[in-house]
Order: C-alpha cells, then structure tokens, then sequence
C-alpha cells in the first residue's frame, strides 16, 4: 500500500491548540494505531529551538531558528500505510488540528537501495 505524510499546521497568530485538545490527540493516536495503518508521527518543537542551514558558494550558513515565515506553522507530521488518498484524507480530517489549521496530505516517495 501506498504512504501518505499528514503535515497538520495552524497560524498561532490566529489560534491554536486548547487544553482540551489533549484528549482528543490521545484518542487519534490509539485510533491510527490500532487500525495498522501508522507508520510514524512527531510533533515539533517551537521554530525557535531548531536552526535553518544553507550552502551557498560552498559556504555553509546556520542561523539560529527556522527561517521565518508568516502565517501557518507545521506542527507536526503522521505517516499512514493506507489504500490510497481518499483513505489518507479520512484519517487527515481527524487530526485535531484541521478544526482551526490545515492539514496536508502528500504522498510519500519511497526509494530503493
């Protein structure tokens, strides 16, 4: 079966996650897990914690945090194993986080060797 990464973001200047929120990502956790079609998943830590690197003319920059963007920030990602996208997008639309950012479904290009 085909992987699809599920990149959920919101815009923190808009909303974000509330308390009660925990529940519900406990609850879809168990749920993806016990269907089988979880592969992996990772939250991210603030962008302010992380470093952006570049090689331009040879010459390696790293800057302290992510490059800045406005709007949306990733949050984190799941992997699925499932039949196709339609199946992917209904475990997308579970993820907390669609109800007030977005979540990206991608397929996942495997390579081999």
């Amino acid at each position: 079966m085909p992987k699809f990464a599920l990149i959920h973001q919101y815009d923190p200047a808009a909303t974000g996650p509330a308390e009660e929120e925990v529940t519900d990502w406990f609850a879809y956790d168990k749920e993806v897990r016990e269907a089988g079609v979880l592969v992996y998943e990772a939250g991210f830590h603030e962008a302010g914690l992380g470093r952006t690197v570049s090689v331009r003319d040879g010459a390696t920059i790293v800057d302290d945090g992510v490059a800045p963007t406005s709007g949306a920030i990733v949050a984190g990602l799941y992997v699925v194993d499932v039949a196709n996208i339609n199946a992917a997008t209904s475990w997308a639309e579970k993820i907390p986080t669609a109800r007030y950012g977005s979540v990206d479904v991608r397929p996942v290009v495997e390579y081999e060797g």
